[in-house]
């Protein structure tokens, strides 16, 4: 399975590295995880939109 890239800004890398934190924690509640999990996944789809401008990458 190829790789896909997503362009995201610095803030939102920053988002993306704290959800994906929680995301990984088993010590918060699933709930929590869940909504982390959720948010991430809507910054990566938003990030692979055709009319965002190119600042940094992150591999999904």
């Amino acid at each position: 399975m190829a790789k896909a890239t997503a362009k995201v800004t610095p803030d939102e890398m920053k988002q993306l590295k704290m959800l994906a934190e929680i995301v990984k924690n088993p010590q918060l509640p699933m709930s929590d995880r869940r909504i982390a999990k959720s948010q991430y996944e809507t910054i990566i789809k938003h990030a692979k939109g055709p009319k965002r401008g190119i600042i940094s990458s992150f591999s999904v």
